[in-house]
């Protein structure tokens, strides 16, 4: 098919039906893209307060979380410390019997040498008494 070529011209008048459906068509095309437009807002705001429910959501799993590391953490100082305290006793327990016995290996020659002196003192005053 050909083109063809039309020399006259076309007037249009606000009365003409072509011009009335091209108006017609323009508001449906502003009509559509408004309620467009007011659809693409209203899955913003849905999207927007979702986000703020997940986020809301995740903040409390995490501090449940952060609260559960924080209890494991206090349950383990407080066994490390039962544990140091034992090992504090023990060794409190083993100084006391290492003095105790440094204690009466000391004493124990002073009263070896006390009792052979009153031994001696018992013999000399035996022999002067009937010597």
């Amino acid at each position: 098919m050909g083109r063809e070529t039309n020399n006259q011209s076309v007037n249009r008048t606000r009365d003409d039906p072509a011009l009335a459906i091209v108006t017609l068509n323009q508001l449906v095309l502003e009509e559509t893209i408004k309620a467009l437009g007011d659809q693409v807002r209203d899955a913003k705001e849905l999207i927007d307060k979702a986000g703020l429910k997940v986020q809301a959501r995740a903040g409390s799993i995490l501090a449940q979380e952060v609260r559960q590391c924080a209890s494991a953490i206090r349950q383990e100082l407080h066994d490390d410390i039962d544990v140091a305290s034992l090992r504090a006793q023990k060794l409190v327990l083993d100084l006391h019997q290492a003095h105790a016995k440094a204690s009466l290996y000391r004493s124990l020659p002073v009263g070896l040498l006390f009792a052979f002196l009153l031994f001696g003192c018992g013999i000399w005053v035996g022999w002067v008494l009937h010597g």
